[in-house]
């Protein structure tokens, strides 16, 4: 208060001064008195005082900040009303420019890497000699290019002059039947492909189209709207190949807008590609007389570009409306900013005059502050504040502390002292296991670790008066406890354990304890033991306490014949061998108490096994995850290796079900076939010869079979031959060539190659095995 009064005295003196000045002007007239000197002087004093009111300062800032917000306000809008046009204009000529240059790099992808497979060997030897042997490698090598989803290739047609063999992606057939049942199409009938054998061309893209496949010419299904591309060799004009482009998703990947109006003219001025629902563009020759890449035409903001590879025009339209819009000065806007403006004055006046005096007791209160309890006061609002400041001392102190504990880095300011050179110390930690994880639930477990906090605290400090408790996870506790009587804590925490064992309804309670420490420099150390012990508990339903590590893991998991047989039960849908293998398994496992992080672990891969065992019998997905909804979760429920088994047991029992269930559905179309390649096992066995007796293509025979039975022809002939042969071999009198012979299988390195695929072992092994 001293120096503030004679900071004030100061000013005072320099004031009169001044004014004594002022009045000593040679002009001033003698009969000047000195009341009016004194008034005089008392205005000045008056007015620099008041300036000086803290009151004056936050309104007078908060007017000034009020009038630079308004100021920029009105210049950005200003500015970025004279811009936006320009900006817009911009922004779509080059997405535009995107969706060109997107094009133009995947046709010419499309037209080298197609050019290359045309003058492949295999296609060649498809032109110059087709024979049926050769037509499912060329399948295999068209599939693998349509299953590229980024080449956008719906499919890959051969066509050959001689005989109108036709084959594509699925099947090989004729011309008529392709070109007119499985891709038809108005604008490119059967004559036109025809036509092509005697254009002059090597390569041309066609405009889009849509195909139908009408073999169920009740209900057609839409193969898509396509872009044909035609490739030729000039020197045998009496084949080529033609490839299907999905120009629909070409289109929603390269052209990223929100105005579906687009359209690509060729080079000949045809319409390549239009986007649908949008209304009819004005040709090539018309668009070209505009001779700019911009234009406003009917209402319509015009974009054009070219390509420079192919010749294509591409064109993208937007309403002239919707740039007017998204550039037009918004008058509300103006109203709305004028009112805020006002409002913000009216409130910074309220503000200053609320803040002014509290402000002074506040800064007063907070200057007699002490560390050990907040203080208090008559006013409301400090009492808030002193509350907060307070928590958040403790808090930063908790903080630091974690941080210490985790190797974190954190400013200096907010480190507390940890030093405690020489002082043994320990770490307790108390892990949590829920055994209820409903979200109604959370609250009430939050409660009772928080009650078990206050426990654990409650028994320590009487013992160990320096311990610090605190939680540290949603379901861990832990307590740094300065002693190096182990003893002693030890018989604490065996107190403890017998209280939280009759809290076993809650939760499961693992306590791991560390290595006595005597620096807080291993603080660190000494919490990784502690969490590290914590990883040794054991699948039982009681509480544990851990010391020390296991010597050594145990391996928990299957060996590669047991995962075998997993997965072959499983697809077998053979429930009695599933059930003894894994109470089996868990038999072993039970006798040599391994961890439960092990045990939990195998647990979660069985998830990924069941789903990969089932993958091929094309299961309901909503029943598949019906049967393993909240994996996760119910596997980290488990208290006991007996309850992780009963869960595990129950998911292979039901999945196992849901394969026969499938199995077991009779087809008519799957049961002549299975028929027919039992009773001609030993002979040659071709899908066309299956298909051609049940009057369908070779490709829908095969989809169709595929998705009942949940594999393909070729490796249900090749499971049957296999199958067959490990029965044949039993017999110790066959030899192994003739067992090869009677199941279709003339070359005995492709039977030793195949039998080992399928059983893991050669026909030599396999039949030694079956001996011993």
């Amino acid at each position: 208060m001293d120096t503030i009064t004679s900071e004030g005295e100061k000013h005072r003196q320099r004031a009169f001064k001044l004014t004594l000045d002022a009045y000593s002007s040679p002009t001033l007239e003698v009969g000047v008195s000195y009341a009016n000197l004194m008034k005089n002087l008392q205005q000045i004093l008056f007015v620099r005082n008041r300036s000086n009111s803290l009151f004056l300062r936050l309104l007078g800032g908060f007017l000034c900040i009020i009038l630079l917000l308004g100021s920029l306000t009105i210049y950005s809008i200003s500015v970025s009303k004279q811009n936006v046009r320009q900006e817009i204009v911009k922004y779509n000529t080059l997405m535009l420019e995107n969706t060109r240059n997107s094009y133009e790099k995947h046709l010419d992808l499309i037209k080298r890497q197609m050019y290359l497979y045309f003058f492949s060997e295999e296609v060649q030897r498809l032109q110059n000699s087709p024979r049926y042997v050769n037509f499912p490698l060329i399948m295999r090598e068209i599939s693998a290019w349509v299953s590229n989803p980024y080449l956008f290739i719906d499919n890959i047609v051969f066509y050959l002059k001689h005989g109108e063999l036709v084959q594509e992606k699925g099947t090989t057939t004729n011309a008529d039947a392709m070109f007119n049942v499985f891709y038809k199409s108005r604008e490119y009938p059967l004559d036109f492909w025809r036509q092509q054998f005697t254009e002059p061309y090597t390569y041309r893209v066609f405009p889009a189209a849509t195909f139908t496949n009408v073999i169920f010419r009740d209900r057609p299904q839409t193969q898509g709207e396509l872009i044909p591309i035609m490739i030729k060799n000039q020197e045998n004009q009496d084949f080529y190949m033609i490839v299907f482009l999905n120009a629909v998703k070409m289109y929603e990947a390269f052209h990223q807008s929100t105005h579906n109006d687009f359209i690509i003219y060729d080079d000949l001025g045809q319409t390549l590609f239009k986007s649908e629902g949008q209304e009819s563009f004005m040709s090539l020759h018309d668009l070209q007389k505009y001779g700019s890449s911009e234009f406003i035409e009917s209402n319509k903001y015009h974009f054009v570009t070219t390509g420079a590879g192919t010749g294509f025009n591409y064109v993208y339209r937007i309403p002239v409306e919707r740039i007017a819009n998204q550039s037009r000065l918004n008058i509300t806007l103006v109203v709305i900013m004028t009112a805020a403006i006002a409002l913000s004055v009216v409130i910074a006046f309220l503000f200053a005059a609320r803040i002014n005096n509290p402000l002074k007791k506040v800064i007063e209160s907070i200057r007699s502050m002490n560390d050990d309890a907040p203080f208090r006061s008559n006013i409301k609002e400090f009492n808030i504040i002193s509350d907060e400041i307070h928590g958040n001392h403790l808090m930063r102190k908790q903080l630091s502390f974690m941080n210490h504990l985790k190797a974190i880095r954190n400013h200096e300011h907010d480190t507390i002292n940890l030093d405690f050179a020489d002082k043994p110390f320990v770490f307790v930690l108390f892990q949590i296991q829920y055994d209820q994880q409903e979200p109604s639930l959370q609250a009430s477990l939050q409660r009772w670790v928080y009650y078990m906090k206050t426990y654990i605290d409650s028994m320590l400090k009487p013992v160990f008066p320096d311990s610090l408790t605190f939680q540290i996870e949603r379901g861990q506790i832990l307590s740094l406890v300065f002693t190096e009587q182990i003893k002693d804590l030890a018989r604490l925490l065996e107190q403890m354990k017998y209280v939280f064992d009759h809290d076993r309804q809650h939760g499961i309670v693992t306590i791991s304890i560390s290595s006595v420490y005597s620096d807080s420099a291993r603080l660190t150390a000494a919490y990784e033991e502690a969490q590290e012990l914590v990883g040794e508990r054991q699948l039982i339903d009681e509480t544990q306490i851990v010391r020390s590590r296991t010597a050594s893991q145990m391996a928990v998991g299957f060996s590669p014949d047991q995962e075998k047989e997993l997965e072959a039960n499983l697809r077998e849908g053979n429930i009695p061998q599933l059930t003894v293998l894994m109470e089996r398994l868990f038999a072993k496992w039970r006798s040599k108490e391994p961890t439960a992080a092990a045990m939990l672990r195998f647990a979660e891969s069985m998830t990924g096994k069941i789903r990969n065992a089932v993958t091929p019998f094309q299961l309901d997905p909503v029943q598949l995850e019906s049967i393993l909804e909240k994996a996760g979760e119910k596997i980290r429920q488990c208290a006991t290796i007996r309850e992780l088994e009963l869960l595990l047991l129950d998911w292979v029992k039901r999945t196992a079900e849901a394969v026969k269930e499938k199995k077991e559905e009779k087809h008519p179309v799957t049961s002549f076939v299975i028929d027919y390649i039992n009773d001609h096992l030993s002979e040659d066995i071709y899908v066309d010869v299956l298909a051609e007796k049940l009057k369908m293509s070779s490709g829908y025979l095969s989809t169709y079979f595929k998705g009942k039975t949940g594999k393909s022809i070729v490796d249900y002939i090749n499971e049957t031959r296999i199958a067959k042969a490990a029965s044949l071999l039993a017999d110790n009198d066959m030899k192994i060539h003739d067992a090869a012979k009677a199941v279709g299988y003339q070359n005995l390195t492709s039977f030793n190659r195949m039998f080992k695929k399928y059983t893991g072992l050669t026909p030599s092994e396999y039949r030694k095995r079956t001996d011993e």
